[in-house]
């Protein structure tokens, strides 16, 4: 009786204390089959360098599909971002596939100037969240350099329990990034993403300005070691990095981990956001040339095998 009781009691307080979950997820390469003549597609078309048919195709959305709803576990997660989306029919066909195609989703996404044609997109949970407006923020690169994905900025409200119950989760800013890669050298790119840095510093102080309070979330895959370098903002995956000394994150290139993917949460967050890495065994493989695990992806070199992506998902609890 009296542990029926204490789980009664868990139970209730467990529902007092209701947490939003929001996913940023690097999904590497989904591509649709078919070519776009305006993008550097062709390695991901039947006849290409992959051999990418669409039996591959639906395997991969099958595959994304089971890792989004497993990290909602119970419960949607309010906000997905996802990373290297080609166009908005993936998404579509992302959507209707799984159980993902029950869960009601809404989404957000434009075609940037990226050259490959992947791009950010942010998936949201209607019945959690009320989106206020929406932006796609432009990385502008010297005309020397190939062109980046836009930032999606989205200002949403939380929605309300109850009538009578009171959030102290109200607007929420989240803005979903992808930023230059390290493609030749990570000296030599660094200055890529410190515009996108300069970018992002210049919205979080615009909004800050307006509301010091403001509650903001910036996501993504930052395509460098995790730092605290933006004023009024946190980087949860700096500690992290720190506790997994090189053993584990959420990339792994020739032997070595790292936290590309990251949160930052403004100050006003910092006690009520947990972020978490997403590593169950199910989408990590056996690193056969440097040991231990890695994640498993759609392809080892050209070889398809039916994976997830090389990047883990990284997954933010805010409780209000």
């Amino acid at each position: 009786m009296r542990k029926s009781l204490l789980f009664i009691f868990l139970l209730a307080s467990l529902s007092m204390q209701a947490q939003l979950r929001i996913i940023s997820y690097n999904v590497e390469n989904l591509f649709d089959t078919k070519h776009d003549s305006l993008k550097l597609d062709e390695d991901f078309t039947p006849d290409g360098r992959y051999h990418w048919t669409k039996n591959r195709y639906n395997r991969k959305l099958e595959n994304l599909s089971r890792v989004i709803v497993s990290i909602g576990e119970w419960k949607n997660a309010a906000v997905v971002g996802l990373c290297e989306v080609e166009n908005e029919q993936c998404i579509i066909d992302l959507l209707n596939i799984g159980k993902l195609k029950h869960l009601g989703y809404e989404y957000i996404h434009q075609d940037s100037p990226d050259e490959r044609g992947i791009d950010c997109t942010l998936l949201y949970d209607p019945k959690q969240l009320t989106p206020v407006s929406h932006a796609f923020i432009r990385v502008p690169m010297p005309e020397s350099e190939r062109p980046t994905r836009d930032i999606i900025y989205m200002c949403a409200q939380v929605k309300q329990k109850g009538k009578h119950q009171h959030s102290r989760l109200d607007t929420l800013h989240i803005m979903m990034c992808h930023l230059p890669s390290q493609l030749g050298g990570a000296e030599q790119t660094a200055h890529k993403r410190a515009i996108a840095h300069r970018i992002l510093q210049h919205t979080v102080d615009s909004i800050l300005f307006s509301s010091h309070n403001a509650k903001i979330i910036i996501m993504g895959d930052m395509n460098s070691a995790p730092t605290d370098h933006l004023r009024g903002m946190r980087n949860l995956m700096v500690p992290i990095e720190k506790e997994l000394r090189s053993e584990a994150g959420t990339h792994k290139w020739q032997g070595y981990w790292s936290c590309l993917d990251q949160f930052y949460v403004s100050k006003s967050l910092l006690e009520e956001a947990r972020a978490h890495i997403y590593n169950e065994s199910w989408i990590l493989e056996r690193d056969e040339k440097y040991g231990g695990e890695q994640p498993m992806r759609c392809y080892k070199y050209t070889t398809w095998q039916p994976g997830y992506s090389d990047h883990l998902p990284i997954y933010l609890d805010i409780t209000h």
